[in-house]
Formats: C-alpha cells, structure tokens, sequence
C-alpha cells in the first residue's frame, strides 16, 4: 500500500478524536449556522442539495435532515429525497454510529426502515473526503475548519 492510503486507513480505523482533529459542535451554535447560510425548513431544501465534508458525530446531520424533512412534509414532497444531502466521514466508528441516528431519526419522522436505510445509504458516504467522488453541484456546503494558534 502507498503512504497514504496506509494513512487514511489508520485514521479511519484505530485513531482517537484528538488524532483527527474532531471537533462536536453544540447544537445551538450549529442551528446559528444553519439559519446564516439560509438552510432553513421554509425555503425548498428538498430541491437543494447540501454537502457535508467531515459528518462526524452527526450534529449537522441531524440538524439538516430535520429541517429537510420539515420543509418536505409542509410541500408534500417527501417522495424522494435522496439527493438533498451528500455527507463523508472517514472514521469507521463514528460513520456506523452516525448512520445509526439517522436511520432513527427517518424512522421517527414516519419514513419506513427500507426507505429510511435506502436514504442514509444515499446520503453518507465512508471514506476520505478529499479522496472521495462527489458528484456536485452543492447549494449548501457545511463545515468547521479548526485552526491552532501559536505563540
């Protein structure tokens, strides 16, 4: 295997959450920021699409799908929406978990297991993001860059 590849593959299999860089953002700050870019449930999110580089442990996510179904059930147009979210996570752990939610949040919402699971396998992808093929365009992109400043 190259270097990287061996890099990527540690990273997502055994690395803890400082090794990544992860960072979990409170869901307050994360509705702040979905409200500033304009992704909100009163605008047709189901004819948008939004990518998330880096789910993690699914603050955004959650937050998304549920203003994406929100506006979706007000329109009546819950037939199909898997082509709304786009998402990456590297890590194996926190990808199966964060699916997990989802899958339970859809449920909740009174979508069916099926369609629940034929949607998050749509929406989440595993793997490197900077190594993955994401077919774009995005009228969303959500992510938190995090910056170490040094004296």
């Amino acid at each position: 295997m190259c270097p990287i590849a061996d890099a990527v593959e540690r990273l997502a299999r055994d690395s803890d959450r400082s090794e990544r860089g992860a960072i979990f953002t409170r869901r307050e700050v994360v509705d702040f920021m979905l409200d500033l870019a304009g992704y909100t449930a009163d605008r047709p999110l189901y004819q948008m699409r939004l990518l998330e580089p880096s789910f993690g442990g699914g603050e955004f996510l959650l937050a998304v799908a549920s203003r994406l179904v929100t506006a979706a059930k007000a329109a009546g147009a819950v037939e199909d929406l898997v082509d709304c979210i786009r998402a990456v996570e590297l890590h194996r752990n926190t990808y199966l978990d964060t699916r997990s939610k989802i899958i339970g949040f859809l449920e909740q919402s009174g979508f069916a297991p099926k369609e629940s699971h034929r949607i998050v396998d749509a929406w989440l992808l595993h793997g490197d993001f900077l190594l993955s093929e994401i077919q774009g365009p995005f009228d969303f992109v959500v992510a938190i860059h995090r910056m170490s400043v040094r004296n």
